[in-house]
């Protein structure tokens, strides 16, 4: 049986720590240790596992020192410690899945690939949603030559981060923290998984994940913060499509998703709320839904499951191995060049809204770009940048490859 250990169980650790635990009830691994050199923060977690049997160390050297037939550790760390730490993980012997993104930087990501390939162990990065049903069935259909030739690989993803967002750790917001890359955006965080899905399907065709050779980005800051919360991002990729990428943090529409691959013969469309399970639309009229029920997948826990599926080599391939993730590091990289953020913080095409939560508990401030829905829907149906749909606070892009 695998034994897996779970390093950082603090904010999106949890998670991490509620899929090992349900993936050791199903007695498909042991969860044998914890680490977290904030132990004392989160007693009732601490306690719950030590009632389970699990170990709880203060530092990673404790965990490895006390633990040394460990099979796989999962790492959901700050952005800036996941090369680091995965690369010691993966010279003590153990396979690692570190949180995506991978990194701050390409050749964090290169790094990260070369010693997983030297030491012989697997390095498989949580984009969860690599997992999901829409995801295969939608990769399966661009295989299959069901759009005919992909053109336009696209995502709109909308969202709020109210102040605490960026008040609760020392790196959010950040393009470098404590000496190291970190590149906190929609694109490399909290979208990433949109991002990493398009250069999938840009790619899905010929059986590998698509490379930007050409660059066209916007990048905007609404908050007070150092990295950028809002992007129009334009790529020509290697494979042929050409990549859209619209979002920001700073939308009155909470968590808003769409996904849209356009070919010579078809359409794939996708959104959170109202095509959860995708829509395949072809030449003759015909619509079909991607998913036919069933469990979409699409979570930590499948990624464990997918895992230890591997190791025990019940699969072939790790759902998000890190040589997957490097055309999105190569994307982030190019996308930064230069860090043309246009900082709109204090102008007036920003709001900031101090009210209170609808059930009148108090609330962090929240910061919206002016018109934000309206730009960021008509760029994303018409293909155009922001700056090229007349949004009266956007600049020309940064141009590079």
């Amino acid at each position: 049986m695998v034994s897996l250990a779970v390093i950082g169980i603090g904010g999106f650790g949890a998670t991490h720590v509620e899929a090992a635990l349900r993936v050791a009830d199903a007695g498909l691994a042991r969860l044998a240790a914890v680490a977290d050199t904030r132990l004392e923060a989160y007693p009732e977690t601490v306690a719950e596992l030590r009632a389970r049997g699990v170990a709880c160390h203060a530092s990673h050297e404790e965990l490895f020192s006390q633990h040394r037939d460990l099979d796989l550790v999962t790492l959901p760390l700050p952005i800036p410690l996941h090369a680091p730490m995965t690369m010691e993980c993966l010279k003590r012997g153990v396979h690692v899945l570190v949180e995506k993104p991978p990194a701050g930087t390409l050749a964090e990501v290169e790094q990260m690939a070369e010693t997983a390939r030297q030491v012989g162990r697997l390095c498989g990065v949580s984009f969860q949603l690599s997992t999901s049903a829409f995801f295969r069935a939608a990769c399966d259909a661009i295989r299959a030559g069901k759009l005919g030739t992909v053109t336009d690989v696209s995502a709109l993803c909308l969202a709020q981060r109210p102040d605490d967002y960026y008040a609760r750790t020392w790196w959010a917001g950040k393009i470098r923290a404590n000496g190291r890359v970190v590149r906190d955006g929609p694109l490399n965080n909290p979208f990433a998984h949109m991002s990493q899905h398009l250069l999938s399907f840009g790619g899905a065709a010929q059986g590998r994940v698509a490379r930007p050779l050409s660059v066209e980005a916007e990048l905007y800051a609404g908050h007070h913060i150092e990295s950028e919360d809002t992007d129009a991002i334009r790529a020509v990729l290697d494979t042929g499509p050409t990549l859209r990428f619209y979002a920001s943090l700073c939308s009155r529409d909470n968590w808003l998703t769409e996904i849209r691959v356009s070919g010579t013969q078809g359409t794939i469309t996708w959104d959170n709320e109202r095509l959860p399970d995708g829509e395949l639309a072809v030449a003759d009229g015909t619509r079909a839904p991607m998913v036919q029920g069933g469990d979409r997948g699409g979570t930590t826990e499948a990624m464990f499951r997918n895992f230890i599926d591997v190791i025990e080599g019940r699969a072939a391939r790790l759902a998000c191995p890190v040589e997957d993730t490097l055309a999105h590091a190569q994307l982030v990289e190019v996308v930064f060049a230069g860090e043309h953020i246009t900082h709109l913080h204090g102008t007036d095409f920003v709001r900031r809204d101090e009210s209170s939560t609808r059930d009148g508990s108090p609330q962090s401030a929240r910061t919206y770009i002016e018109g934000m829905e309206r730009v960021a829907r008509e760029a994303f149906t018409t293909g155009r940048l922001y700056s090229e749909v007349g949004a009266p606070w956007a600049r020309p892009p940064h141009r590079a490859q």
